[in-house]
């Protein structure tokens, strides 16, 4: 007896309704099944749908689907006759492969109905009506018949898509979600040529239309390009923010091996081409005055909550979840806080990544939450990930320059069209590489490894009267901090109390030099804080290192730098009276053989002052009712911690005028001790 396989109608729940978590994942696929049939426009409606029992409706004006399509393409579940016919009738690269995306929207409701006009076939219009709870009564889907009817019509071709009775409502995060999704599917660079529009009716899709409409592109600080050619070779060039190039790199520069930490060639890249961009902001009313601006710079925030990270666009259409909020999957925000020097982050950046991948060497998830992380998706993101490094790199390396007074030299210059790269003829063994380029050598300086320059960790000898002096003094700091807010009052008597017990907590073993853990005595001292950070509306976001990091210092010097850098936001924060938002970032992490811990604020920015006088006693304090001591006691406290004077010099206490929030970003770097 012959026979074959049979599937239960449960596998339908499996494939469509436990398939994608997320509903307006499968309305999305619906518009890339429009996209893939040659649409100029898809259109979403979603009728009486904020609770179960709505409708959905997704219209098109593609090519349709002739009878015998809809029966060996669309009801065909798992197989699609797309990598077969890669290309469109318009040479559209056509982005559906598995054939099950449709199934998951097709579940969202309890009956669907589809009306489909091909345009081989005017004047036709084929109809097609599911009505799941036929499949309830069943012991396998074969048993189902299913009817398609044909009649004259005069409509255009396109496809209508409804799905009745939704099995649940969209609340207002999913609309949301869907709207931002619609938006952004076929870019908000102002570039594209996608001749396709996808559109949601609702007033969630005109609200982030809006925000995104409202471009800033032009008002990035930074900008980087980099290109990933058909034959693995990367390239790059880093604009200033009138557009004029700063430097570029070639393959040895952006592709480091990451082995040895040294620059040098790798292998080429075993990814499709690609095209990397990402602007750089700055956060701050002053870039924006600078600049000679017309826009408001506080317009730039809410448009980068909308926009902001590195979304990936493969075939001319954005790939969920790449760019999404709290999916950060080039680790921008991980990198940062292990190395802060000038690094950008997701809420401070806008990045595409771009790949047509003629050869498909990409391959969607089953779920449709992005693509398979095989080695071409994982080369792709190294590539992108290197490029970011190498801007840091130049970005730190231009800015130590100008701190010395020295003209900052230049890997590569100019503004001539890029060529395509490859390795150098040879990599010497010590810092410089001698490369072999159209013909002529030229030697390129590499940044000297942080080993070259590593201060061993060892218990610094600081005497018991320096601490003390310095303890008495960020207590009277931190008073007359308080005491001159705006609102004096906005201090109670609960704060004062809190700051008095926990001043009272620096006993005399606080004042001995003993190895201590950054992050705990981080945390404690921000504890004491937040109840009067509370009562000034300032947000205070902790992104403290989950690992331990061993510092060699007092008890009562790191809670000095903590609390005079503390006092020091809390005061630019209480003096401005345009921002937006009121937050102060603190961050621990490593770079290279240093503890890192840094401070940054939405403040107005670090304005009138020098970045490397600021440390000295008095400079900060004029113009305010302050001593301008702070500074100076984190200073000279970092100063005992790495056993030596010149921390300015050293880059050991630095400062940007206006960092990742916007106002200024404080950095302290300490000598780490081994574990154990």
């Amino acid at each position: 007896m012959s026979t074959h396989l049979r599937f239960a109608p449960e596998i339908l729940i499996r494939l469509g309704e436990e398939l994608i978590p997320h509903p307006d994942l499968g309305v999305i696929e619906l518009v890339r099944n429009a996209y893939d049939a040659d649409a100029t426009r898809s259109v979403v409606q979603l009728h009486n749908a904020t609770q179960p029992g709505g409708t959905l409706v997704v219209e098109d004006d593609g090519d349709g689907m002739t009878a015998e399509e809809i029966r060996e393409g669309f009801l065909l579940i798992g197989r699609s006759s797309k990598p077969g016919t890669p290309d469109s009738r318009s040479s559209r690269r056509r982005i559906g492969e598995k054939g099950l995306g449709r199934l998951a929207a097709l579940r969202l409701g309890r009956r669907v109905e589809l009306v489909s006009r091909p345009r081989s076939e005017p004047g036709v219009e084929h109809s097609l009506v599911i009505d799941w709870s036929d499949y309830e009564a069943v012991r396998s889907v074969e048993e189902v018949e299913l009817e398609i009817v044909s009649r004259p019509t005069s409509k255009a071709a396109g496809t209508s898509l409804t799905v009745h009775r939704l099995k649940q409502g969209f609340d207002k995060e999913q609309m949301e979600r869907l709207a931002r999704a619609m938006r952004l599917l076929t870019g908000f660079f102002n570039d594209e040529v996608t001749n396709f529009t996808a559109t949601l009716i609702a007033p969630q899709f005109e609200q982030v239309s809006s925000a995104v409409n409202h471009s800033f592109f032009d008002e990035c600080e930074y900008k980087l390009e980099a290109h990933l050619d058909e034959d693995g070779y990367a390239s790059a060039v880093l604009y200033d923010w009138r557009g004029q190039v700063i430097t570029r790199g070639d393959h040895i520069d952006v592709a480091p091996d990451t082995s040895s930490g040294r620059l040098q060639s790798p292998l080429r890249y075993q990814a499709p081409a690609a095209s990397f961009e990402l602007w750089m902001f700055l956060l701050n009313k002053r870039s924006f005055e600078l600049r000679g601006s017309k826009r408001r710079y506080t317009d730039l925030r809410p448009w980068l909550r909308v926009v902001g990270g590195v979304h990936l666009f493969h075939r001319g259409l954005r790939v969920h979840p790449y760019g999404d909020q709290g999916f950060d999957w080039l680790d921008l925000n991980l990198l940062r806080a292990r190395s802060p020097e000038l690094r950008p982050s997701t809420n401070t950046s806008v990045g595409r990544v771009s790949v047509e991948d003629p050869d498909g060497l990409l391959i969607p998830k089953t779920d449709r939450m992005g693509f398979q992380e095989n080695s071409a998706f994982i080369e792709l993101r190294e590539f992108a990930r290197s490029a970011t490094d190498w801007a840091a790199r130049e970005r730190k390396r231009i800015r130590d320059s100008e701190r010395l007074g020295k003209p900052a030299p230049t890997t590569r210059s100019g503004s001539g069209p890029s060529v395509r790269h490859k390795p150098p003829h040879k990599v010497s063994t010590d810092h410089s590489t001698v490369t072999e380029h159209e013909g002529q050598t030229e030697l390129l300086p590499l940044a000297p490894s942080p080993l070259i320059r590593r201060h061993e960790p060892v218990l610094p000898v600081v005497p018991l009267e320096r601490l003390l002096y310095r303890w008495l003094a960020t207590r009277g700091i931190l008073s007359s901090a308080l005491a001159a807010l705006p609102v004096a009052e906005a201090v109670g008597a609960a704060e004062s109390q809190a700051l008095t017990i926990a001043a009272s907590a620096i006993h005399s073993e606080s004042f001995g030099v003993e190895a201590l853990d950054l992050n705990e005595a981080v945390k404690r001292s921000l504890s004491a804080l937040r109840p009067l950070l509370e009562k000034q509306e300032i947000t205070l976001i902790e992104e403290i290192r989950g690992e331990s990091i061993l510092v060699a210092g007092s008890t009562s010097d790191l809670t000095s730098i903590v609390w005079n850098l503390s006092a020091n936001s809390i005061t630019s924060l209480a003096h401005a009276n345009d921002l937006d938002v009121r937050s102060i970032l603190v961050r621990t992490g490593i770079a290279g053989d240093r503890a890192v811990l840094e401070f940054s604020d939405s403040g107005p920015g670090i304005t009138h002052v020098d970045l490397a006088d600021m440390w000295r006693p008095g400079v900060t304090g004029e113009g305010r009712k302050s001593t301008g001591l702070g500074l100076t006691v984190v200073r000279d406290a970092v100063s005992d911690m790495c056993g030596r004077r010149p921390v300015v010099e050293e880059g050991d206490v630095s400062a940007d005028a206006y960092g990742e929030l916007g106002g200024a970003t404080f950095r302290i770097r300490l000598p780490m001790l081994p574990e154990g």
